[in-house]
C-alpha cells in the first residue's frame, strides 16, 4: 500500500515535534530548592515566604523557588554541601560552626564555600517546663527529664553551648529524649519530660500548645554564664520572650538568641543571589506580613553580620540599596 506524501510528511513532523517536547522536558532546569525544617516549626513558612517573594518577582519563571521540608539547620547545611539544595535556612550559630568545621561538622571539616544571603528573624533559646516540675530557671534543670530537638536540627548545638557556659555536661541533666517539634507538646503535657528545649522565633506553635494545653511555664535562661556566652560569641545576643505572649505567662522572660539566616554556596550565580535579596527587600512590607516571626524585621537588619562572607551577588544588592557602604 502506498502512503500519500502529505500523510507521510505529517507523521514525520509529528514525530519530530514529540521528540523536541521530550527533550525540552528532560533539559528543563530543576527548581531552586530551599531547605527549611519540620512540620510545626517556623522555618517552613518562612522559607515559603522567601520563595513566594522570589517567584512573584516574575523574572524567574523558568526556575522557580520551592521550599522543601527537612530535619533542620544541620541537615540543611549538609544539603547545600552535597548539592541537594540551592538555598537553606539555618541558625546563625550552626552556620558559623559549619563554616569553621566545628561541632556537628567537625568530621567533615570547614566548609569555606558557605555564604550568607539574608539575616532573617531572631530565634530565642527557649525552655518551657511543666508547672509542677519546680523549674524556675536554667540551673533548676539539673537532674530533670528534658526533651531536645533531633540531631538534624540546630537545637542540640545551642543546648551544648549553654551547658558549656554553665560548666555542665549533658550528664548533669536527667534522661534526655530527642523529640521532633510536633512531639514536644505531647511529651511535656503527657508528663514524659519535665521540660523541653528548642530554638525558635516567637510566637510559635509549640510554646502556644504547651502553655495553653497544660499550663507550662517559660523558663528564664539568664545570669553570668549566659552573659559570658553572649559577650564572647557575636552570633548570640540577649533577648526576652515578650510578656503576655503565651497563656499563663504574664511577664517577659529573659534568655538569649541567635538569628535564622538564608544560606547558599559560593557556587550560586551572582545574579540569582542578587535576585532573591532584591525580591525580599523590594517587597518587604508584604514579606513581613507572611508570618508573625518576620514582623520585627527591618531592611537594614537583613544584612548578615559575622565571620562568614556574604555572597557577592547579595552584597552587590545591599550596596546598591544603600544598606552597606
Amino acid at each position: 500500500m502506498r502512503v500519500r506524501p502529505l500523510i507521510l510528511a505529517a507523521v514525520l513532523a509529528a514525530g519530530q515535534l514529540a521528540g523536541c517536547v521530550a527533550v525540552s522536558v528532560v533539559l528543563a532546569p530543576p527548581p531552586l530548592s530551599l531547605a527549611t525544617g519540620t512540620a510545626g516549626g517556623d522555618y517552613h513558612p518562612v522559607g515559603n515566604a522567601v520563595c513566594r517573594m522570589y517567584n512573584l518577582a516574575g523574572a524567574h519563571e523558568a526556575r522557580p523557588c520551592v521550599a522543601v521540608s527537612s530535619a533542620g539547620s544541620v541537615d540543611n547545611i549538609r544539603r547545600i554541601g552535597r548539592g541537594a539544595s540551592v538555598f537553606a535556612l539555618a541558625q546563625a550559630d550552626v552556620a558559623h560552626a559549619a563554616y569553621r568545621g566545628e561541632g556537628p561538622f567537625a568530621s567533615a571539616g570547614a566548609d569555606g564555600r558557605l555564604r550568607a544571603l539574608i539575616a532573617l528573624h531572631p530565634e530565642a533559646f527557649t525552655v518551657v517546663a511543666r508547672a509542677d516540675a519546680g523549674i524556675g530557671n536554667f540551673r533548676d534543670l539539673r537532674g530533670k527529664r528534658v526533651g531536645v530537638g533531633s540531631s538534624g536540627a540546630g537545637y542540640p548545638f545551642t543546648r551544648d553551648a549553654v551547658l558549656r557556659a554553665h560548666a555542665w555536661t549533658i550528664a548533669e541533666l536527667g534522661p534526655v529524649l530527642e523529640l521532633a517539634p510536633e512531639e514536644q507538646e505531647q511529651a511535656l503535657c503527657g508528663n514524659l519530660v519535665d521540660a523541653v528545649f528548642f530554638v525558635a522565633g516567637h510566637p510559635n506553635g509549640v510554646t502556644q500548645g504547651v502553655t495553653a494545653g497544660c499550663r507550662a511555664k517559660v523558663v528564664s535562661v539568664a545570669g553570668e554564664p549566659v552573659d559570658r556566652l553572649v559577650a564572647t560569641h557575636p552570633w548570640y545576643f540577649a533577648t526576652s520572650i515578650p510578656a503576655g505572649m503565651y497563656a499563663g505567662n504574664p511577664d517577659a522572660v529573659p534568655t538569649f538568641g541567635t538569628r535564622a539566616v538564608l544560606l547558599a554556596s559560593a557556587d550560586l550565580p551572582d545574579e540569582v543571589a542578587h535576585a532573591v535579596v532584591q525580591a525580599v527587600i523590594e517587597n518587604f512590607a508584604d514579606f513581613r506580613r507572611l508570618h508573625p516571626v518576620l514582623s520585627p524585621l527591618t531592611p537594614k537588619g537583613l544584612v548578615p553580620v559575622g565571620a562568614m562572607p556574604i555572597h557577592p551577588g547579595a552584597l552587590d544588592y545591599y550596596r546598591k540599596a544603600g544598606l552597606v557602604p
